[in-house]
């Protein structure tokens, strides 16, 4: 009898002893999961915020280029109107300006 007492306690402590082992197993591939799931969401929320930045800057830069055109335009045709001024007056200025500088510096 006590060696039936006996044998069960030992089976029992063989059935904890592969309870426990099995649930290590089981916890560990839950973390294994849990690590695998995280890498993949931070990977995701990386791309995406990659995607959104890239937009607003892609964004930004049209707004800009756009802001820009009247500008560049307004430029251009101050230039075409300098460039469409006769070389006397043209003469006229550099030689007005010239004279400036020179008496500015004298003094």
């Amino acid at each position: 009898m006590a060696d039936d007492i006996l044998l069960k306690v030992k089976e029992a402590e063989d059935k904890a002893t592969e309870t426990i082992d099995n649930a290590k197993i089981k916890a560990r591939e839950i973390v294994d999961q849990a690590k695998a799931k995280a890498d993949e969401e931070y990977k995701d929320i990386i791309a995406s915020a990659k995607s959104k930045a890239t937009k607003i800057l892609k964004d930004a830069e049209e707004a800009a280029n756009k802001d820009k055109e009247p500008t560049i335009e307004e430029a251009k045709a101050y230039s075409d109107k300098i460039k469409d001024q006769s070389k006397e007056k043209i003469d006229s200025i550099v030689n007005s300006l010239s004279e400036r500088i020179i008496e500015n510096g004298n003094s």
